[in-house]
């Protein structure tokens, strides 16, 4: 064999023994990676841990997922999750893309090379359905306010504000979780479905989440109107029209002939505890309406 020959066989023979001692050693390596201690989460939630964007596709809330609580071991060493300026471990799917139901999930530590981790199940469940458990602090609407007329005389309004809102969550594994706004901001609001107009007075409007409705009752208010259990004129319905509704019946306040009308929100021709703790019951939300 000529040298030149023998000198590109040697050469082919040492890229495959170096291909496959890398090989080697980066199966070794990932394969010493052992998790100690699981992250204190396994399952997360849709809405509260991942949503979909707006190319259909699971995106992770706040970046990554939560793994705080997990141990690592590499090497005779144990590393634990810690947050500094940054976390020293970060998560990723193993197929490339987060899907609802069982996952793999990669753990990284930021000192190790970028091919050394250890794997761990996940799950990801969807929301079910949703329920209005407290509607919105703001359910009378006043206009000029918070609507206005439109010249086709139906409310017009762009925006709900929903400060105060709570939604209790059932998801596909029977979990339940109560979330709020404005803590968790994919929360929404839309009419009801094929509506196209909304007139002032009472109205079912729906919460949204992660593509799921709810109905809960709100009030278009316009000027100079009175409200059934507003007895105080100032267009809330809370517990100091209760109160006033309570001073009433026992002799201790006077109301006018209209305060009188707004109070017997029962409508039974008597002002008494009755109406009051049903205006109560209303300012909180367990009656939709008075």
């Amino acid at each position: 064999m000529n040298t030149k020959k023998f000198r590109s066989v040697l050469s082919i023979v040492l890229c495959v023994v170096m291909m496959f001692s890398c090989f080697s050693l980066v199966a070794g390596a990932a394969a010493d990676v052992k998790i100690i201690k699981k992250p204190t989460k396994t399952t997360y939630y849709q809405g509260v841990d991942w949503a979909y964007n707006k190319s259909g596709v699971i995106s992770i809330i706040g970046g990554s997922f939560d793994i705080s609580g997990t141990v690592l071991s590499y090497n005779n060493k144990e590393v634990t999750y810690a947050v500094d300026k940054w976390p020293n471990m970060y998560s990723k799917c193993e197929g490339g893309q987060w899907k609802v139901g069982n996952n793999t999930m990669k753990i990284y530590c930021d000192d190790y090379p970028s091919s050394v981790y250890a794997t761990l199940p996940v799950k990801l469940v969807d929301v079910k359905s949703i329920t209005v458990s407290t509607p919105p602090t703001k359910t009378i609407l006043l206009e000029d306010t918070d609507w206005k007329l439109s010249i086709l005389g139906d409310v017009e309004f762009t925006e709900l504000d929903l400060t105060g809102i709570k939604l209790l969550v059932e998801y596909t594994d029977g979990t339940k979780k109560h979330i709020s706004y404005p803590d968790n901001q994919l929360i929404g609001w839309a009419v009801p479905q094929g509506v196209d107009s909304i007139e002032p007075g009472p109205a079912t409007l729906y919460a949204t989440f992660c593509g799921k409705r709810a109905p809960f009752n709100v009030n278009f208010v316009r000027k100079g109107a009175n409200l059934s259990g507003d007895i105080n004129h100032d267009y809330k319905i809370n517990s100091l029209d209760a109160l006033m509704v309570l001073q009433y019946s026992v002799g201790s306040l006077a109301l006018d002939s209209t305060q009188q009308t707004l109070a017997d929100v029962s409508k039974d021709d008597k002002i008494n505890s009755m109406d009051a703790l049903m205006i109560l019951q209303y300012s909180v939300g367990i009656l939709p309406s008075l």
